[in-house]
């Protein structure tokens, strides 16, 4: 891992010769394939992640000469379970990061796996993270969020081109996500709270500590609500399909993804935690919160002993790029 992000900092670092590209092959073989990156097909190209066959027409009723008029029929709608197609999409998602070849090191140290599994409390105790350990998970972290986004299917049926503008726009609430998921089992107020934390930011910024406090109020929530697999795979999915992405061209199926991973993640609340009537609500109060926290103050916060100053959105496009090989 430490020689894949040294690999992507070297080469944003190199010199860079110009590339001329046509906007009509920037998808590439994902456009060719006739995926959603194929012209003039976004809505009907993108493949159906739930299937719900018509029922055939019933046949008219038979009636007499002197019978009365058949009576409109009645329609009674019944609550159906909500389909799962998208759910398991993003749990195959989730559980594909136990492969990553930093993932044995996450789990091994804190107990937690991508399926929401946490170490007990005694354990999380002698396992406290210092600001080293921290500073040393979060580049693991955030290859974690690249792979989480590079096993989704319907991610992969998007051009070229969206795939990075959607993943530049939403790595940041993406880390923190998989950073909250990954801190469960500690309160990282005092680590995020320390003299090490604050010289890295900027003290003449008056945004600056609000937005750490958004941080740790943001972990302390997720502590509290200690949201499992299911949650955790929704809430990256209404995070990273961002309709509102400046630039984006496949608009329409980004924004039904996006509506379909929150109507999911509301279904799936509701009938597993049915005693937790504000349980769906809080999650997605959330994620307003996680927008709210500047690139530059995480990139500083998280990744300046790492990366030094190079924005992590020119790193974006070769992390992207090296999970390649491990797919």
């Amino acid at each position: 891992m430490s020689r894949c992000l040294f690999a992507a900092v070297q080469h944003e670092r190199g010199p860079r010769k110009p590339k001329l590209q046509k906007e009509g092959t920037v998808g590439g073989s994902l456009g060719r394939s006739g995926g959603i990156g194929s012209g003039g097909q976004e809505a009907s190209a993108l493949p159906p992640l739930h299937h719900h066959p018509f029922a055939p027409p019933a046949p008219p009723p038979t009636t007499h000469p002197h019978s009365p008029p058949t009576p409109p029929p009645i329609f009674l709608h019944h609550h159906q379970p909500p389909p799962l197609g998208l759910l398991q999409v993003l749990m195959s998602a989730e559980k594909c990061q136990e492969y990553a070849p930093f993932a044995g090191y996450i789990t091994s140290q804190t107990g937690l796996s991508s399926a929401g599994i946490i170490c007990t409390p005694a354990i999380a105790h002698y396992h406290r993270p210092t600001w080293e350990v921290l500073q040393e998970t979060t580049a693991r972290l955030l290859f974690m969020a690249v792979r989480w986004v590079r096993c989704l299917a319907p991610f992969q049926t998007l051009s070229k081109r969206d795939q990075l503008l959607l993943l530049q726009e939403s790595w940041k609430e993406l880390f923190l996500l998989h950073l909250a998921q990954w801190s469960i089992p500690w309160d990282l107020s005092p680590v995020l709270g320390g003299p090490k934390a604050r010289e890295r930011l900027s003290q003449d910024d008056p945004a600056v500590p609000l937005e750490l406090n958004t941080i740790q109020e943001i972990l302390a929530r997720f502590r509290q609500l200690s949201p499992d697999g299911s949650e955790c795979g929704c809430m990256k999915a209404v995070i990273l399909f961002t309709p509102e992405t400046p630039g984006l061209v496949d608009v329409q199926p980004v924004e039904m993804l996006q509506d379909q991973a929150q109507c999911i993640l509301g279904d799936y609340v509701r009938g597993r935690y049915p005693r937790q009537p504000t349980r769906f609500g809080r999650l997605l109060l959330m994620l307003p919160s996680l927008r709210a926290v500047r690139q530059v103050t995480v990139e500083r916060l998280f990744f300046r002993e790492t990366i030094g100053d190079i924005p992590i959105q020119r790193l974006l496009g070769d992390m992207y790029s090296m999970e390649k090989a491990y797919n």
